[in-house]
């Protein structure tokens, strides 16, 4: 499983040239998993009124918590999940 961040204290302003099609590609995913809380908001460290989840498709993994923080606060993700996401390198 390709995870979209392991970080506990993953880097912020990290602009990606495809972050619009990395977001198009897990907008279209169910939930395997929903959590009992919410997501915080890594630049400021305040929770959201957002319920956390789990997502997973093709072999990579990401909670909404980190995909919130792409979206929001540019949060680094790693070239090896955008690849496995978007069907780079697939032969």
């Amino acid at each position: 499983m390709i995870y979209m961040n392991e970080s506990k204290s993953p880097r912020l302003h990290v602009p990606r040239a495809d972050k619009t099609e990395i977001l198009a590609a897990m907008s279209d995913v169910e939930p395997i998993g929903i959590a009992a809380g919410y997501i915080t908001d890594y630049a400021t460290g305040e929770l959201t009124d957002i319920v956390g989840a789990l997502y997973e498709k093709d072999g990579v993994s990401w909670s909404r918590e980190k995909a919130w923080n792409f979206e929001h606060n540019d949060m680094e993700v790693s070239d090896e999940f955008a690849d496995a996401l978007l069907g780079r390198g697939k032969r």
